[in-house]
């Protein structure tokens, strides 16, 4: 599987949940039962990579102030719901975080169980585990840090809306 082909089954999952964001993990789960092993295993690898790409701080800066607060799990299952969004808005947040104000304003950017769906599938079918990549787990996410009385002027848009 390529990634555009990862991302076709994120939009199926999205488009399948409609507007109900928590529906998401359970269509996701349904495109991927489809999925042989080795497919399941290229899925989580996408998924892996657009995790550890999106670990940067500026990212974390526009989960805070979207989600009042965000914890290092928090900033997890934020990058989660940014993926189940979708490549338009994933790869237009990585490029600009302030560019979530033009997203639809939403109360809690966390979407935890998303992230766990295809290890479910796989055990589920009787594959095993899938490999995963942990390296940014313990790092320090790319980019510069940043202090909470920076963030309105980092994103001024996100700040005014949020």
């Amino acid at each position: 599987m390529d990634l555009s082909g990862f991302w076709t089954i994120i939009d199926k999952a999205r488009s399948t949940a409609g507007a109900d964001v928590e529906a998401r993990p359970a269509a996701l789960a349904k495109v991927l039962a489809t999925l042989s092993k080795a497919e399941l295993a290229s899925f989580q690898k996408h998924y892996d990579s657009l995790i550890c790409a999106s670990y940067r701080w500026d990212l974390w800066g526009a989960a805070y102030i979207i989600n009042g607060g965000c914890s290092d799990d928090s900033f997890r299952y934020f990058r989660d719901w940014l993926i189940s969004e979708g490549r338009e808005v994933f790869d237009k947040a990585v490029a600009s975080g302030d560019s979530l104000a033009d997203h639809p304003h939403i109360d809690c950017a966390d979407l935890e169980l998303f992230g766990y769906v295809a290890t479910d599938v796989a055990e589920r079918k009787g594959f095993g585990k899938l490999d995963r990549d942990f390296s940014t787990e313990g790092a320090e996410p790319a980019g510069q840090q940043w202090k909470e009385d920076e963030l309105q002027d980092l994103f001024p848009r996100l700040a005014a809306k949020y």
